[in-house]
């Protein structure tokens, strides 16, 4: 069984090679992947490989193409490892966020209330040691009275430009869609090579 304890300790004292899932540490998963999976030949192979005529163009193609499949065979690997592990997270993150959800709406209720109580102690002169100090003391901390800037949109169009992101998905899926004028951006066609794979 996975021990998720140890295994955050592990990282928190940064020996990742130490955590251990399956029967298998992380150190040893890189050593028997290093042995299974030399890539140093074909690293090799690969950026002296010239290419000069069209069987020398056919055998990069495959050999890119074998790269291809490595890759993907190594993340469906990965995957079958830690899709247990990441469906618990999801878990886990799950629950604890609707608990943080409704610690969080306590807390920002009470301090809504403290709030219009403060409020109110100021405006009946009935100020209290607060408004004096403008800090409050219990056992588990305390509460102060400061002040911050902050701001809200008021006219969108008016907002300098330095104050505004380009929204990179929207282009994108304009561009798929079929738009080809966008003032301010340039559109145009750029051949890409395109491989697939075949099973």
């Amino acid at each position: 069984m996975f021990d998720f304890e140890e295994a955050n300790e592990a990282i928190k004292k940064n020996e990742v090679m130490n955590i251990e899932a399956g029967g298998i540490t992380v150190g040893q998963a890189a050593q028997l992947l290093g042995k299974k999976l030399d890539l140093a030949p074909l690293i090799s192979r690969a950026s002296n490989y010239l290419i000069e005529d069209e069987a020398s163009a056919s055998q990069a193609l495959s050999m890119s193409l074998q790269a291809r499949k490595i890759r993907k065979q190594l993340d469906e690997t990965r995957l079958s490892i830690i899709r247990p592990h990441l469906d618990f997270q999801k878990a886990i993150n799950k629950i604890v966020k609707e608990y943080e959800a409704k610690l969080e709406e306590i807390e920002n209720n009470l301090k809504s209330k403290l709030d219009d109580y403060l409020q109110k102690s100021a405006s009946t002169n009935n100020a209290s040691f607060i408004a004096k100090s403008r800090e409050m003391f219990v056992e588990d901390g305390k509460l102060s009275k400061v002040r911050k800037w902050a701001w809200e949109l008021e006219d969108e169009a008016a907002v300098p430009r330095e104050y505004l992101a380009l929204d990179a998905k929207k282009v994108d899926d304009a561009v798929k869609q079929g738009v080809r004028n966008i003032p301010g951006i340039k559109i145009f066609e750029k051949e890409e090579i395109s491989m697939r794979i075949k099973n």
